[in-house]
């Protein structure tokens, strides 16, 4: 769900590439994107631990990463050393951070760690300054740059993307649901000896069987919502 972005400028490939051991949760991260694409329009930052935490919104970082892979690119052609280390989950798909470890001509050295799950940046290192003095308002002028030249509002891509992802999320929910339900029958009328496994009393109305276990259990055992009891009683 990246940007489609006209660029000319190249970018910086990364010289090492890391892999979880796990698959990234799509639903948790689709979530975090919603969660960012709400927040305001601005580059905030805040003091964690020692570390600078830079937090946008989900349009905004999508061009901020594209413009630190042109600034880092341009800047190691500039007798600067910059390692870049990609890391993605387990299906070697999903891109979960990039690191860029920035070494320069005069000793400064820093590390900008680009958490794509959570569009967020961390900044560490003991000359921290030295990008915020030197580095960020070039980069900065890149993603101008990129808005005005693909005529780019940050606002209406933001409240477009989060009308998308509600919807996209919602269906998603509703399909995990339809699933789980899809071994459940319906009872109204059971027999005493039929017990639910929550309360161990008689199911003989208002309860769900799974098919799959067997086991009879009330709605309000299982704790559905009114719109869960209404799917499970449409699927079923």
């Amino acid at each position: 769900m990246a940007m489609d972005v006209q660029n000319r400028k190249p970018l910086l490939k990364p010289e090492t590439q890391k892999f979880e051991n796990y698959a990234l949760n799509i639903d948790k991260m689709l979530s975090n994107k919603l969660e960012a694409a709400q927040r305001a329009q601005v580059v905030s930052s805040e003091l964690s631990e020692g570390n600078i935490v830079f937090s946008t919104d989900a349009v905004l970082f999508e061009l901020t990463d594209i413009a630190l892979s042109q600034y880092f690119n341009k800047l190691s052609k500039q007798n600067c050393n910059v390692k870049v280390t990609d890391t993605f989950d387990n299906t070697g798909v999903n891109r979960t951070k990039r690191v860029y470890r920035v070494s320069k001509a005069d000793g400064a050295r820093y590390t900008l760690n680009v958490y794509v799950t959570i569009r967020r940046c961390l900044l560490n290192g003991k000359d921290c300054l030295t990008f915020l003095e030197d580095d960020m308002s070039n980069i900065n002028a890149i993603v101008d740059f990129l808005c005005v030249s693909n005529n780019i509002d940050l606002k209406v891509l933001n409240d477009l993307l989060v009308e998308k992802l509600i919807e996209f999320l919602s269906k998603r929910s509703t399909n995990a649901l339809s699933k789980a339900c899809a071994a459940m029958n319906i009872n109204n009328s059971k027999e005493d000896t039929d017990k639910c496994q929550g309360c161990n009393r008689a199911c003989k109305t208002n309860s769900v069987l799974c098919t799959k276990g067997s086991q009879w259990i009330h709605y309000h055992c299982r704790k559905l919502k009114k719109d869960e009891i209404e799917t499970v009683s449409c699927v079923a």
